[in-house]
C-alpha cells in the first residue's frame, strides 16, 4: 500500500470561552508501520465559533479506549501541525504504529487563551489491512457539527450490519421539522447532512433543535442550536 490508509474524521470544530466537544475518538485496526501511513482528516475550527484560528492541536493514541480522564496518559504525537483558517480541510499522517495493533486515537484542539476542546464518545472504524482481521464496527451516531450551525449541519454515523435508519428534526414545541433519514442501509460508516429546512422546502428559524436517530432498535437524541 504505497500511498498509506485514509479515514474521515468528519467533525467540524467550535471554539468558545468554554472548551467545547469536538473530534471523534477512533478505533483503528490496521497494518499499521511507519512506511504505511494511516491518514486521518477533519476540518479546522474557528478561535471562536466560525472566527479566528484555534491555536493548537492535541493528537494522541493508545492501545485503549480514549476518554476525558484517561487522554492526558495517552501517546502525545508532537508533530502535528498548527491549526489552518477556519473550515480549512486538514490531514495528518501517523507513522510508527505496530502491524496488528488495536490504537485508539483522539483530538482536541485549544483556542489563543488555552482553553482546550472535550473529546466526544463520537467513533469509527477503519476497514482491515490484508491479512488482518479488522475490529468489530461499533454502533454510533455523533453529536451535529457545526453547532451552532447556519448553513447546513451533519452527523456521522458507524452501524455494524444493515439497519433501518430514521433520523427526524423538531422543535422545542415537539413539531417535526423534517426527515433527515428513513430507510434501511447497508453496514458501514457514512455522514447524513441537513440543510435547515423544513418539509416544505422554506429555512428553519433561529433556535433550538433536537435531533432523534434510530439505527435499529437503538435510539439517540441530540441537541442543535441554528442562529
Amino acid at each position: 500500500m504505497d500511498r498509506g490508509d485514509s479515514v474521515q474524521l468528519s467533525r467540524k470544530f467550535v471554539m468558545s470561552a468554554i472548551p467545547a466537544i469536538l473530534l471523534v475518538v477512533v478505533p483503528v485496526s490496521r497494518a499499521l508501520a511507519s512506511s504505511t501511513p494511516f491518514t486521518i482528516h477533519w476540518t479546522a475550527p474557528g478561535d471562536d465559533g466560525a472566527v479566528g484560528r484555534a491555536s493548537a492541536y492535541d493528537l494522541r493514541y493508545a492501545t485503549l479506549p480514549l476518554n476525558a480522564t484517561n487522554f492526558s496518559q495517552a501517546t502525545r504525537i508532537l508533530s502535528v501541525p498548527t491549526p489552518s483558517d477556519p473550515g480549512t480541510q486538514e490531514a495528518y499522517s501517523v507513522t510508527g504504529l505496530t502491524d496488528g495493533q488495536l490504537y485508539y486515537l483522539a483530538l482536541k484542539t485549544a483556542d489563543e487563551v488555552g482553553n482546550w476542546s472535550l473529546i466526544s464518545n463520537v467513533f469509527t472504524r477503519s476497514g482491515a489491512a490484508t491479512g488482518v482481521e479488522s475490529g468489530a464496527l461499533a454502533l454510533s451516531f455523533s453529536a451535529p457539527w457545526p453547532n451552532p450551525a447556519n448553513q447546513s449541519t451533519h452527523w456521522s454515523y458507524s452501524a455494524p450490519e444493515a439497519s433501518q435508519f430514521q433520523v427526524d428534526v423538531y422543535d422545542v414545541s415537539g413539531r417535526h421539522v423534517n426527515t433527515v433519514a428513513s430507510g434501511q442501509r447497508a453496514a458501514g460508516t457514512g455522514e447524513l447532512t441537513w440543510d435547515l429546512h423544513d418539509t416544505r422546502g422554506n429555512r428553519v428559524d433561529k433556535g433550538i433543535y433536537f435531533v432523534r436517530a434510530r439505527i435499529g432498535s437503538t435510539e439517540w437524541t441530540k441537541r442543535l442550536v441554528v442562529v
